[in-house]
């Protein structure tokens, strides 16, 4: 059975589809010729041996209707730009300069700058769309260079230059923000620096009087070149390299330092790695993993974890410390997750429908859905029931000395009701069997692993 994937549809020279588990990119005469271009360079093959470029097996027989097809590797997980960290967004744009500056040496050049062209395979980033590449014809600007500034440059300026996240402009406008934006929103002295005049400030004012189709022409009748473009590639590459964030001591970054934390790590630990033993576990989603200590036991099991949290910086610590193990990092409010978006609603699938779990963790989490985010304890259930997997589950009784903080400023008569062990309890039966449970040295907390029925 072959069916399409909803969020590759805009370039037609080359599509991908799902044919009974397999990757396969279908491409046109165009797309043909350009895949047999990059096939043959010695680009090519250097950037799929470092893991910097998608592996790509050509099908020698390909389906009806096409000139050619390929067959990719399956991705273990789907991440997009907005539920990235600053350094994942930052490695993700050297990588997209770095292979542009080796193509343009072999008369190659990429059409398009968009982070949704790359993924993180073990913790790394991997361009993954070898249709982007294309024959360099002499005198043509790098027209993705509008998109990399939008999509990427402008992102991380926002939170090096201005303090603010990028995250949610990505969310809310996948093309990013616009020049003249950035120029609303950069502080004056940053908008006077060299890089402010000639990416932000200049462009804000091009983008008022010229169409991509203009500037493409008026610049190639102009005499560019490819020179011309990797002088501009390396001043990006410079410019992009010198954006620092310092996340600094955010609500959760010395969470592992509470006193709780270190008493029962221990024995979460165990509890972990016994649910882990029964049956093959190929997936795990770590809700509200934190500095990801409980997604490196699951990994270090033969499981890849996918570790979800909202504090991008306890994230970033994250990302920076597991390089080559198989661990997602995603960036996501667990009570906003990101949603399907896109072109009919289907072109970027949400959070969950990608994360596809034989276990879930919630260790730390479900007292700060029900008291911090307000969300009633028997909705919180049902919501992991509809993962249909295995749960392991941390239960906090309202007596615990953290609720007692997340409670404080709020009356009785504003908590739902089975809050409490012995209401969590019923509620827990209607959707799971309990397989096992044991309590933590506190005397208010409680593990469970739970099996949907």
């Amino acid at each position: 059975m072959t069916s399409a994937d909803p969020g590759s549809f805009r370039d037609p020279a080359s599509r991908i589809v799902f044919q009974d588990g397999r990757i396969i990119r279908l491409l046109d005469p165009s797309g043909l010729a350009a895949w047999q271009r990059l096939s043959s360079s010695r680009f090519h093959g250097r950037a799929v041996d470092e893991g910097r470029l998608i592996e790509s097996s050509q099908i020698e027989h390909p389906p009806a209707g096409a000139a050619g097809a390929v067959e990719h590797p399956r991705l273990p997980m789907i991440t997009y730009p907005f539920e990235w960290t600053f350094s994942m967004l930052k490695d993700a744009a050297l990588l997209q300069l770095d292979l542009l500056a080796d193509a343009l040496g072999e008369g190659l050049t990429i059409k398009d700058a968009t982070p949704y062209n790359i993924q993180f395979v073990a913790g790394r980033p991997m361009f993954i769309d070898i249709g982007s590449f294309q024959e360099y014809r002499e005198g043509e600007p790098w027209i993705g260079y509008r998109q990399f500034t939008r999509q990427f440059l402008f992102p991380l300026m926002l939170r090096s230059w201005a303090g603010l996240r990028f995250q949610p402009f990505l969310r809310g406008d996948p093309e990013g923000p616009t020049a003249a934006e950035m120029r609303s929103l950069l502080p004056l002295w940053r908008r006077i620096t060299p890089a402010g005049l000639m990416h932000v400030s200049l462009q804000a004012r091009l983008e008022k009087k010229l169409s991509g189709a203009s500037v493409r022409d008026d610049l190639a009748r102009a005499g560019f070149s490819a020179q011309l473009i990797l002088n501009n590639v390396k001043r990006l590459r410079d410019l992009v390299s010198s954006l620092q964030w310092n996340a600094g001591d955010t609500e959760w970054t010395g969470y592992v330092a509470c006193k709780h934390v270190g008493r029962d790590r221990d024995e979460k630990a165990s509890f972990l790695r016994q649910a882990l033993s029964r049956g093959q576990v190929r997936r795990v989603l770590d809700l509200g993993t934190n500095d990801g200590y409980f997604s490196e036991i699951a990994h270090d099991a033969g499981a890849m974890a996918v570790a979800v949290d909202g504090d991008e910086g306890t994230l970033e610590e994250s990302y920076r410390r597991l390089p080559g193990k198989a661990i997602s990092i995603v960036l996501a409010d667990l009570s906003n997750p990101s949603p399907s978006q896109g072109w009919a609603g289907v072109e970027r699938r949400s959070l969950f429908s990608r994360s596809d779990p034989d276990l879930v963790i919630a260790y730390g989490l479900i007292h700060h859905l029900i008291y911090t985010s307000s969300i009633p304890p028997a909705a919180v259930v049902q919501w992991l029931r509809r993962f249909d997997s295995r749960v392991v589950l941390e239960f906090v009784s309202p007596d615990d000395e953290m609720v007692e903080v997340l409670t404080a400023n709020k009356r009785v008569e504003e908590l739902h009701e089975d809050r409490d062990e012995q209401g969590f309890r019923s509620i827990l039966v209607d959707s799971f069997e309990i397989l096992s449970e044991t309590s933590l040295g506190s005397g208010s907390r409680v593990l469970f692993e739970l099996q949907p029925r």
